[in-house]
């Protein structure tokens, strides 16, 4: 458990040492850096060095005796500062990392190709797309089988709640496909969504998988296989102008020659 607790600590930007001289002080009430040394276990030579950084953050307090002696403030206000210093770490993370993100040069987003293997991965590629959503979402070809897939996979309910938000800020969400009946239930599921049925031919087989485009951006080819006990994903994602422009004419001539549900198929 002792083990457990450190770890959790550092996750919230404690040293190691830190977290075993933070418990010591929390378990012991207080102790001098002989104590400290010898209730933690840390080397002496860095006794001194940790106090200064627990002292600066504020998790510890020092009275001024000889020898000096050191105490660690209550367990729930630690907690309170090491979660306001990570958040602040995260905020601070997310709006220098967006910053430099948006900066970069045309060339460096261009014409990437990456393939992911995995529920999860596909899964938070998707999200990861979707969330960045500003203009457009287009799901084509949606294959009947995702809505299994869901079921089997609760976690992909978070490209549902996506898809959800995005509409209701605006972003022009559409689906495609040939199975009517599929696209009955986006359109319950998505109000406010563009949904469309093309022509099926006769003796075609049907799509397992889709196409996913976000904002003339990039491109997520998803493939389902559910020949198997439990059905899996697998996907290629494509960013780069001349990529986006090759998949999203064959999207939009398919759009174009599809009917609304409400219509009936073609």
């Amino acid at each position: 458990m002792m083990n457990e607790l450190i770890e959790s600590l550092q996750q919230l930007g404690l040293t190691s040492y830190e977290a075993k001289v933070l418990i010591a002080l929390t378990q012991y009430g207080s102790g001098t850096a002989a104590d400290i040394h010898a209730l933690s276990g840390i080397p002496r030579s860095a006794v001194y060095g940790v106090i200064t950084r627990l002292d600066d953050k504020g998790l510890i307090e020092t009275q001024n005796t000889k020898p000096m002696r050191y105490r660690a403030l209550p367990p729930g206000r630690v907690i309170d500062r090491l979660k306001e210093d990570f958040e602040n770490a995260v905020k601070f993370s997310r709006e220098k990392l967006d910053s430099i993100y948006k900066a970069r040069p045309e060339a460096a987003s261009e014409d990437q190709v990456w393939n992911i293997n995995g529920v999860k991965n596909v899964n938070d590629r998707i999200v990861q797309m979707l969330d960045s959503a500003e203009e457009e979402i287009i799901f084509a070809s949606s294959y009947p089988s995702l809505n299994e897939v869901t079921k089997v996979y609760p976690i992909m309910g978070d490209i549902k709640q996506t898809v959800r938000k995005k509409i209701s800020e605006g972003v022009q969400v559409k689906f495609t496909g040939r199975d009517k009946s599929y696209a009955d239930e986006i359109e319950k599921a998505f109000p406010g969504a563009e949904v469309r049925t093309y022509r099926q031919r006769k003796k075609s087989h049907p799509l397992k998988g889709g196409i996913l485009v976000v904002d003339n951006k990039e491109v997520l080819v998803v493939t389902i296989k559910d020949d198997v006990v439990t059905p899996n994903l697998s996907a290629t994602w494509y960013s780069g102008r001349e990529h986006v422009r090759i998949f999203k004419h064959f999207i939009e001539a398919e759009w174009e020659t599809s009917s609304p549900v409400n219509a009936g198929p073609l």
